[in-house]
């Protein structure tokens, strides 16, 4: 019998369809089923299909049947459940919160956290029990580093998974927990504003360089009110745009994408606009993108403040 299932699958479901112990042995051994967890598979070919989000959904379902009615999904695993941008967080492991006094336990596959957890605390999603947006971020705030938190809650307040005020809920009920000092830290970094992980890294690099706050995801207008570009960054009073260009790795068209974003730097050079650029890469350097800041900076200043206007929503 070949494997033929369309998801992942159990032992006890296997066998009851006509299959064996042999059978799943030699399905692993020969490389056509991988093993989730133990007693839980999936056929290679799909597995290898799969991001890494949609990895370790598997392992979070495989992981959550096995630990009892009080276990419910949280931090990264929560975070993954309600679709989160996770940069640079391990998923290698499943993390749960038991809701009772417990003392920390990491096993291979998972991570059993044993805190409160009040009942408006958490949720169901397709199934599972898992912590509610905010309190995903805040359980994460204080756990990861800033950038790592930062850009979740970026992106959980960006897409309106969450709210300010619900994060400010999630940090009071959270106090006087190991972490709250850097978690109220982070959480007060959060914007809803930032658009992505690239935009959330370079935000708080620039604040850590001591670079003015800038003006987040801008419409730009030139003198007659015609639309010429949506900016990441602008500094009005220094007549200065950043642009993350991480999205253009992502573009099938690479070529087309270089000219067209070229022909709209051009347009904000003409409005009188200093337009600085940067990428991943840039990220890991920062005195060397501090310095080329310093240098638009002063670039600008030698000319007049730019034409045009601009705005935070786009007009009609």
């Amino acid at each position: 019998m070949e494997f033929d299932q369309p998801g992942m699958f159990t032992r006890a479901e296997a066998l009851a369809t006509g299959f064996t112990d042999d059978d799943l042995r030699r399905g692993r051994a020969t490389g056509t089923i991988v093993t989730v967890r133990r007693g839980y598979f999936i056929r290679t070919a799909l597995y290898r299909e799969m991001t890494a989000h949609q990895q370790h959904s598997l392992l979070s379902r495989a992981v959550y049947q096995e630990s009892g009615n009080e276990a419910v999904l949280s931090h990264v695993s929560a975070a993954v459940v309600h679709g989160m941008d996770t940069w640079n967080i391990p998923l290698d492991k499943v993390n749960l919160t038991i809701g009772r006094s417990y003392a920390g336990k990491k096993g291979r596959r998972r991570i059993l956290h044993g805190t409160s957890i009040d009942a408006g605390e958490w949720t169901t999603t397709d199934g599972l029990r898992v912590t509610t947006p905010a309190r995903t971020v805040v359980d994460l705030a204080l756990s990861t580093t800033p950038a790592q938190a930062v850009s979740v809650g970026d992106y959980a307040l960006n897409r309106r998974l969450t709210t300010a005020t619900e994060l400010d809920e999630a940090l009071a009920s959270a106090h006087g927990k190991t972490g709250i000092a850097q978690a109220r830290h982070a959480v007060g970094l959060m914007s809803s504003r930032s658009e992505s992980v690239g935009e959330s890294r370079s935000r708080l690099l620039l604040g850590a360089m001591q670079i003015p706050t800038p003006l987040l995801n801008q419409w730009v207008y030139d003198g007659a009110g015609k639309f010429v570009a949506r900016v990441d960054f602008l500094w009005p009073e220094l007549g200065v745009i950043g642009e993350f260009d991480g999205r253009l790795k992502y573009k099938s068209k690479a070529d087309d994408v270089a000219i067209a974003e070229k022909n709209r730097e051009n347009r904000l050079v003409d409005l009188g606009w200093t337009v600085v650029r940067w990428e991943w890469d840039e990220l890991e350097s920062p005195q060397l993108l501090r310095a080329r800041f310093e240098a638009a900076f002063a670039r600008a200043a030698k000319h007049s403040a730019p034409g045009g206007t601009y705005s935070d929503t786009r007009r009609r």
